[in-house]
């Protein structure tokens, strides 16, 4: 099979966004963005706080926080549920973010503060996504 090697020139885009509330520090919803988004640089504009990176490297926080936590059915099944053609896309908890814990939520009311959305856009997106929920290197 392939190794995370085979697959660092996939084309792979990730963008990581969500709400900045009046009551965030805005430093601390960027900490959010980094602690899932690896590689990314999260910017604040209009009560948004948002972060794209390319690489399939940006999805390793999400990839090894998946399977630390046994969420790999769940985010299998949303990323189903969500994919248009080359695109797909899951909700995380942003609360849970902060703290380096990557927490699936399937709906957006789930997360007091307003989810963070990760979206994943690639030409081969089944490769990614196989890759994604993978235990092989």
């Amino acid at each position: 099979m392939w190794k995370t090697n085979d697959l660092q020139d996939e084309n792979v885009e990730l963008k990581a966004e969500t709400v900045l509330n009046a009551s965030e520090d805005p430093e601390k919803v960027k900490k959010c963005l980094l602690n899932v988004a690896n590689g990314c640089i999260p910017t604040v504009t209009d009560g948004h706080v948002e972060a794209t990176c390319k690489g399939i490297m940006s999805l390793h926080h999400i990839r090894v926080g998946v399977r630390s936590k046994s969420s790999v059915g769940v985010l299998r099944k949303l990323l189903d549920w969500n994919r248009t053609g080359n695109v797909t896309w899951f909700y995380l908890n942003k609360q849970a973010a902060y703290g380096g814990v990557i927490s699936l939520v399937e709906h957006y009311e789930e997360s007091p503060l307003g989810p963070i959305k990760i979206t994943v856009t690639s030409n081969d997106l089944d490769k990614i996504i196989e890759w994604l929920l993978s235990n092989r290197e």
